[in-house]
C-alpha cells in the first residue's frame, strides 16, 4: 500500500490591508485561503468578510470552491488550480482582492 504525501507549502500574506495576515496554503492542485482568525471566526468583521467574498463568488457561476472549517476554527476557501498557475494571482483574480 502507498501513502501519498501531500505537498503543501503555506505563506502568511495580508489580504486587503486586513488587521491580521491570512495563511494560504498552496498544494499542487489546489489553493487554500483562510478567511477567518481562528479564534475569532463568530465576530461581525471576519463574518462580513466572508459575505463579501460569498456574493463575490455568487457573481462567477464558473467558479467551483469549498467552504469550510478546521480544527482550529478558521473558515476557508479552497479553490482548484493547474500546478503551473500561480496560486497568490489564482486568489488575487478570483476574490478581487490585494495580497501582499
Amino acid at each position: 500500500m502507498h501513502e501519498t504525501i501531500e505537498r503543501v507549502s503555506e505563506y502568511y500574506k495580508r489580504v486587503n490591508h486586513w488587521q491580521n495576515r491570512r495563511s494560504i496554503r498552496v498544494l499542487p492542485d489546489q489553493v487554500r485561503l483562510q478567511v477567518t482568525v481562528p479564534s475569532c471566526s463568530h465576530c461581525v468583521t471576519c463574518q462580513r468578510r466572508v459575505r463579501e467574498f460569498q456574493e463575490i463568488l455568487a457573481q462567477k457561476p464558473d467558479v467551483i470552491c469549498q467552504w469550510r472549517t478546521l480544527n482550529d476554527g478558521a473558515y476557508w476557501v479552497f479553490f482548484n488550480r493547474k500546478e503551473d498557475q500561480d496560486p497568490i494571482q489564482l486568489l488575487r483574480d478570483i476574490l478581487e482582492v490585494s495580497i501582499t
